[in-house]
This record gives structure tokens, C-alpha cells and sequence, in this order.
């Protein structure tokens, strides 16, 4: 048997991106970091501060709850969980999606020490096996009920 060798082509080269000032590695021109007219926020309709201002007086949900994981350094373990204790200040920390995903804020804003609130962000799977998504929910549906009889706009 005779083996008979086939020359193979080569492949074409890539093709060169055009692209602007920073975006020639993708080929589209860099995104606009703030929009003058919006004053830096890409969805300015759904925002609340002051709902958000008065969420943060309020303490935050985890204080004292029993976690699977260590959230903060200040925890302490009791019978192989872990006690939250707060670490921070207090932030309003959207459940479910993000305010980058034009997420409005009367509804989905609890109140997180910032341990919690960048344990949450970081690990969410693993803060959702202590707080369930369903809990959190509720208590933001709760929080923006308690917002609209204190006489805030619905």
C-alpha cells in the first residue's frame, strides 16, 4: 500500500478589527462612561433615592441570622454555623436583578450591612441557602408598603 500525501491550504489570516480610540481589540468604538442629559445614570426613571435613603436607616436583614458560611470576620460560630453580626454601614442591596439591568428600586431594595450586601453579590448561591430569595421578596414587598403609608409616592 502506497501512501500518497495531498497538500493542504493553508487557512485565510485573520481579519484585522477596525475599531475606535480603545475598542480596536473588539472592533466597536469604547461606550460613553455617563451621558450629560441623564446626569450619569442609564436608567434615571426607575431610581428612588429617597426610598433608598430610608431603606438604609432600617437594620439590616441578616443581624443575628444563623449562615451555613462565614459572611464577616466578625461572625461567631454556634454549633457549627455561623451568627451574622453586622460589619459596615448600611446599603441598599437589590435581590434578584441588578439596577444594571434597569431594575426599578421600590420592590427589590432590603437593607445589608456591607459585609452582607458583598457577600450576597459575590456568593449568591450560597447567602440564598440562609436567606431565601422568597424571604427577601417578601420583606422588600414589605419595605415598599411601609414606604407608601409613611407618605412616600407609590
Amino acid at each position: 500500500m502506497t501512501w500518497v500525501t495531498k497538500p493542504c491550504p493553508k487557512p485565510p489570516p485573520p481579519k484585522k478589527l477596525r475599531g475606535g480610540k480603545c475598542g480596536a481589540s473588539t472592533g466597536r468604538p469604547r461606550l460613553k462612561n455617563r451621558n450629560a442629559k441623564r446626569k450619569g445614570s442609564a436608567f434615571p426613571k426607575v431610581r428612588d433615592p429617597e426610598f433608598c435613603r430610608w431603606v438604609v436607616t432600617l437594620p439590616c436583614v441578616g443581624r443575628g441570622l444563623l449562615f451555613i458560611h462565614r459572611v464577616s470576620m466578625h461572625d461567631t460560630d454556634f454549633y457549627g454555623l455561623w451568627r451574622h453580626r453586622c460589619w459596615g454601614e448600611n446599603t441598599p442591596a437589590h435581590i434578584g436583578k441588578h439596577r444594571a439591568q434597569g431594575v426599578g428600586d421600590r420592590g427589590r431594595v432590603v437593607s445589608m450591612c456591607q459585609a452582607l450586601h458583598d457577600h450576597y453579590d459575590t456568593q449568591r448561591g450560597k447567602c440564598l441557602e440562609s436567606l431565601s430569595a422568597h424571604t427577601l421578596t417578601a420583606i422588600a414587598r414589605d419595605l415598599q408598603q411601609r414606604w407608601v403609608e409613611r407618605g412616600g409616592a407609590p
